[in-house]
């Protein structure tokens, strides 16, 4: 407040600013960074203004740099002495010492070990999926993990948190206190008060002796009664009255009057039970090696039984864009596995090692859990081809069936495809030095003559199938092929079944 009090009038700075407006605005040296002192002499402004304009400008021209007043500076010709406000002087003092003649207006640069280089890659990885189509939304809207009414449960338990704790607040407990709830207020106490309430109406309307059914005889159009006996209306109400006739439980005994429905003859008392043969399944994946890559195709039909219900179910999955997995057997276990693949690409594409599962490491791992579901005795009713590129960038073919059994060839194929077009595909590459000299084109008709060879001898196959072509360049995928060229003809010369004769 001593400042304050000492300051004298504003005449000061205006004394300052007129002499300012003086200066030749065209001066390239002019330099924001000066240091007036104003006469004591109180003057016209005259020649008072003209001389503090020059010596302004003669300021300007010799300063370099922030320079400091003189404490006892004083201009023995015109009599100049220090600012009358000590606040003035002190305020034009620290701007002139802090201020720089050129503001620097960049941004600074970071602080040392920032950022963290785990975090930096994590972002450098984000930014290499995006540039290649791969989306972290699009792939948590699909996943059906997500999907799951149990998810929050499963991410307090995976954070260590307990149900009490998504209450907690860092507000006083004076304003919010999550721990002074009574025990009613919370859901566990409201089901347990509710089925208390039900069971005591179940016992207050359960009678004491169940009333005895009547059986009415029955009566013709024209009111007689056929047999003997007479026409009872009373009876028929009575059976009809102690009946349920809502949708869900349409022809039992109501429970209001007749107690509680028993249903416990329709849980299972024996041992728990796996899947000991499937319902819905899907017929033979096919593949085979080429100098570049790996062609791998599947019908798009699931069989229930002998029925050829299902015709637009995909059996080829794209894992991690150098990767395809085709799936044979069991359809349920199908999508089970697709949704694992799902949670382990999620997993491995936005981490921060910055590797990626090639086709052998997968493999790896379907063999482990195929193994796994085995030894458990509760097996993944699937064969599994899963073909693509190796760490070396090579082309890699490679199955597993539900046993964990692994093997690997030139040429692939599952269900009946294995006796029936498993000899064609030989013929093409027997072994790995064959390959070398095989191309896309040669590969890419082989599995369609395959194919086509399945649907005339496969009753469990489809003439709609699902194509993906392997190499360094990507995955190209397509779901809705149908084949071409099909002909009948040989049916002609098959004797022995249906209406022909030998």
């Amino acid at each position: 407040m001593s400042v304050l009090v000492g300051y004298g009038a504003s005449d000061d700075e205006e004394y300052f600013y007129k002499a300012i407006e003086r200066i030749p605005a065209s001066s390239p040296e002019s330099s924001p960074h000066t240091f007036l002192t104003k006469p004591d002499s109180t003057n016209a402004e005259g020649d008072g203004v003209q001389e503090l304009a020059q010596e302004a400008k003669e300021m300007q021209n010799t300063l370099v740099g922030p320079q400091v007043q003189p404490a006892n500076s004083s201009n023995s010709e015109d009599g100049w002495t220090s600012p009358l406000s000590p606040y003035s002087a002190n305020r034009a003092a620290t701007r002139n010492l802090t201020m720089p003649l050129l503001p620097d207006l960049n941004i600074p640069p970071s602080p040392p070990d920032s950022p963290p280089p785990g975090v930096e890659e994590k972002f450098e990885r984000f930014l290499q999926l995006k540039s290649q189509g791969v989306h972290f939304n699009e792939k948590l809207a699909g996943s059906s993990a997500l999907k799951n009414p149990m998810l929050l449960q499963k991410l307090m338990a995976s954070a260590g948190l307990s149900e009490s704790d998504q209450y907690a607040t860092t507000l006083p407990e004076d304003l919010w206190d999550p721990s002074a709830f009574p025990k009613h207020a919370y859901k566990e106490e409201l089901a347990r008060s509710q089925q208390k309430t039900a069971k005591r109406k179940e016992e207050q309307n359960l009678p004491t002796q169940r009333e005895k059914v009547e059986f009415v005889p029955a009566i013709n159009t024209e009111g007689s009664v056929r047999g003997n006996g007479t026409a009872s209306h009373v009876g028929g109400e009575r059976l009809t009255s102690g009946m349920n006739h809502l949708p869900q439980a349409w022809g039992r005994p109501r429970d209001d009057i007749y107690g509680p429905y028993d249903s416990s003859y329709l849980h299972a008392n024996g041992p728990k039970a796996h899947t000991s043969s499937p319902i819905v399944t899907g017929t033979s994946v096919l593949a085979v090696k080429f100098k570049d890559g790996v062609v791998i195709a599947a019908d798009n039909l699931a069989s229930y039984g002998s029925l050829s219900r299902f015709t637009d179910v995909k059996r080829l999955r794209i894992f991690n864009r150098k990767t395809v997995v085709g799936f044979g057997g069991d359809v349920s276990d199908m999508q089970y596995l697709d949704r694992l693949l799902l949670s382990l690409d999620i997993d491995e594409n936005y981490g921060s090692s910055g590797h990626d599962l090639n086709a052998q490491n997968l493999h790896t791992y379907l063999a482990k859990v195929m193994y796994k579901r085995r030894s458990d005795i509760n097996p993944l009713w699937n064969h599994i081809l899963v073909a693509g590129l190796d760490s070396e960038e090579q082309p890699f073919l490679s199955s597993v069936d539900l046993l964990g059994t692994t093997f690997s060839s030139p040429t692939l194929a599952t269900g009946f495809g294995a006796h029936l077009a498993q000899p064609l595909l030989r013929k093409l590459a027997d072994d790995e030095a064959a390959v070398q000299s095989v191309t896309r084109e040669q590969a890419v008709t082989a599995i369609k003559e395959c194919m086509k060879v399945l649907f005339y001898r496969d009753a469990r196959s489809l003439d709609k199938y699902s194509i993906a072509v392997i190499t360094k360049e990507g995955v190209e995928l397509k779901e809705n092929e149908q084949l071409e060229g099909q002909s009948w003809a040989f049916a002609e010369m098959i004797k022995g079944y249906g209406t022909q004769s030998v």
